[in-house]
C-alpha cells in the first residue's frame, strides 16, 4: 500500500520560493539576472509574485486576511494595485533600472511580492466576473508585450542583448498563456455542477 505523498507545509514552500527569488538579486546568483533577461523577467519576477501568493496562504484569522477586507471588497482594489505594479516592472526602463540600481531592485522585490499577496487575497474574495476582468487585462497585456519583445528589431532594454530580449519575449508570452489557461481550468473545476434531473 502506497503512502500518500507528503506536501510541503505552506510556510516552507513560501520560504523556499521567496529565498530563491530574492537570492537571484544577491551575489553570486545575481549574475544570472544581469546577463539574461529570461532569468530576470520570466523566472525571478514570477517567482516573487508566487512567493507573495504563497505567503498570503499562511495568514489566517481576523488579524490576517480579514484585516484587508474593508478596502479590498470583492478583490477589486487588490486586482488594480497588483496590475499597476506588474505593468510597471514590465517597462524596459524599469527593467534596466532594476539591473543597475540596487535601490530599484529592492523596490522591485518588495512590490512584486506584495502584488502576489494582493492577488491571492483578491482571487479568494472576487466573483468570477471580476476575476475575468483581471485576467482579461493582464494576460493580453503580457502576451502582447512578450510578442513585441520577441519580434522587434530594436533593443528595448540597454542591459540585455537583442537575442536575450527575444528569448524573454517568447517566454513571457508562454507564461501569460499558461497562467490564463490554468486560471480557466481552475474556474471550470470550481464551478457548481448541475445535478441530473430525476424522473418523477
Amino acid at each position: 500500500m502506497r503512502r500518500p505523498a507528503r506536501r510541503l507545509p505552506p510556510s516552507t514552500a513560501a520560504l523556499l520560493v521567496g529565498a530563491l527569488a530574492v537570492g537571484l538579486s544577491l551575489p553570486p546568483m545575481r549574475s544570472l539576472i544581469e546577463q539574461s533577461m529570461v532569468w530576470h523577467m520570466v523566472i525571478q519576477m514570477p517567482l516573487l509574485v508566487l512567493s507573495g501568493w504563497l505567503s498570503m496562504g499562511t495568514v489566517s484569522g481576523p488579524s490576517g486576511m480579514d484585516r484587508w477586507a474593508y478596502w479590498n471588497r470583492y478583490g477589486l482594489s487588490g486586482f488594480i494595485a497588483a496590475l499597476i505594479v506588474m505593468a510597471y516592472w514590465m517597462l524596459p526602463l524599469t527593467i534596466d533600472r532594476a539591473v543597475v540600481l540596487p535601490t530599484a531592485d529592492a523596490m522591485k522585490v518588495a512590490s512584486l511580492w506584495f502584488a502576489g499577496a494582493l492577488l491571492r487575497h483578491s482571487f479568494q474574495r472576487a466573483p468570477a466576473v471580476l476575476q475575468m476582468f483581471f485576467m482579461g487585462t493582464a494576460v493580453p497585456m503580457a502576451t502582447w508585450l512578450g510578442i513585441h519583445f520577441a519580434s522587434t528589431d530594436l533593443r528595448l532594454c540597454n542591459a540585455y542583448s537583442l537575442q536575450s530580449q527575444m528569448q524573454a519575449g517568447w517566454g513571457l508570452a508562454a507564461l501569460a498563456a499558461t497562467s490564463g489557461t490554468g486560471w480557466l481550468l481552475g474556474l471550470v473545476r470550481s464551478a457548481p455542477r448541475s445535478k441530473p434531473l430525476r424522473n418523477a
